[in-house]
């Protein structure tokens, strides 16, 4: 064993003549044991939360989607449907024609996007088990719209009670001069809710899903979609997306489900970083409990250190000595803190003793989620935090006063 490193390990568990270093010490290694199992702790709550709502945008939106890089709309025969539908590593593909409109329910009104679709839609998606109601967008010559579950509170229309109508309106594209204000200027058109979703995202207030005919009728596009939504074989959304990218990339756009949210996962991460970097600040301000012991075990032992050098010790193996203390002690308490964080997430992912507390929520309690780049990067911070903590002590360390 390496002589520097096994005094360090005596001197670290030996019972100082101050007390005051012993404070010091299991202070620093507390101090590191709860900082470091905060973060990882913290790190997979966030984690956790992460990925519950990139879940639920993912059931929302397509693998892939088309849109026109010039104008909202573009015709019919710019994208040949029916090949990529031909496709080995697609499974279903749909047009879309989407526009905002006002909807009304009696008295109350509410301006949102009206997204028409085919009336298997379902298969693009989860949706169909986010509904209360069913998701139905035709039956029996009957149109039927799909709510969000915001927009359907703030209509109070609901599926399912008796005598419930929502009138769409929108601006006629012939007509000039055309004002929202005067909802009897503008094209309208009535359908029946059979259902409301519930994402529990920002497309609750924005979405209201009908048939594609009655969206064309409603917005005068005969042979004109807004996008196409293509849903991939497991694994091959990449390879499909280099294939549209191809044949239509100069004159469109080909978004997979993280760029058509880019917006979104930036900030969660950007959230997620700034938590990182707030707590590994707690980990910094800890090490100056470790350069604290440091001074004052150098004081204590400075009669030892001479000693040490008169048996033949050079002052590169004295501060090896102080600085592998350190590291121990840093060690200690990182190991301490990583087997709390890893154990509290093992016991709220099966117990969920950490809850929301009283109200309706969607999740009962936090989520938790272990990944190993934050162990990681837990790792890297307290390196990095470490060697210059327990070096700066050492440095000028002195065996000739």
């Amino acid at each position: 064993m390496n002589a520097a490193l096994y005094i360090a390990k005596r001197y670290l568990f030996a019972k100082k003549s101050h007390n005051i270093i012993n404070f010091i010490s299991m202070l620093s290694l507390i101090g590191v044991a709860v900082a470091s199992g905060a973060l990882l702790i913290v790190l997979s709550i966030f984690n956790g939360l992460q990925d519950f709502i990139a879940q639920s945008v993912n059931a929302f939106n397509p693998d892939l989607e088309i849109t026109s890089r010039e104008g909202k709309v573009f015709p019919q025969q710019a994208i040949d449907l029916q090949t990529i539908a031909a496709w080995d590593d697609v499974q279903y593909c749909s047009e879309v024609l989407s526009d905002v409109v006002v909807f009304a329910c009696e008295d109350r009104q509410f301006i949102a996007k009206l997204k028409g679709v085919r009336n298997d839609y379902t298969k693009m998606n989860r949706l169909d088990t986010m509904v209360e109601g069913h998701f139905v967008l035709h039956e029996n010559d009957n149109d039927f719209a799909v709510l969000g579950g915001n927009i359907a509170y703030r209509l109070d229309c609901f599926a399912g009670v008796p005598n419930t109508f929502l009138k769409v309106y929108y601006p006629d594209r012939m007509r000039k001069n055309v004002s929202i204000n005067n909802l009897s200027s503008l094209n309208s058109q009535i359908i029946i809710p059979s259902g409301v979703f519930y994402t529990y995202t920002e497309y609750d207030a924005e979405y209201v899903f009908v048939p594609i005919d009655f969206a064309k009728q409603l917005l005068g596009y005969d042979s004109a979609y807004t996008s196409i939504e293509i849903k991939c074989k497991e694994g091959k959304v990449n390879a499909v997306q280099r294939k549209l990218k191809e044949m239509y990339g100069d004159k469109f756009y080909v978004r997979n489900a993280y760029q058509q949210e880019e917006d979104l996962y930036k900030v969660m991460q950007s959230e997620k970083w700034g938590i990182y970097a707030i707590l590994s600040f707690i980990l910094v301000i800890a090490m100056f409990n470790i350069i604290s012991m440091m001074t004052i075990l150098i004081l204590e032992k400075k009669e030892q250190i001479k000693v040490f050098y008169s048996m033949g010790a050079d002052k590169t193996m004295i501060k090896n000595i102080f600085f592998y203390e350190g590291l121990l002690i840093t060690g200690i308490g990182l190991l301490i803190g990583i087997v709390i964080g890893l154990l509290f997430c093992f016991l709220q992912s099966q117990f969920e003793f950490i809850t929301f507390g009283d109200g309706s929520y969607l999740l009962s309690a936090y989520p938790v989620k272990i990944k190993i780049l934050d162990v990681v990067m837990i790792l890297l911070v307290v390196f990095l935090t470490t060697v210059p903590a327990t070096y700066f002590p050492t440095r000028k360390l002195s065996v000739d006063d």
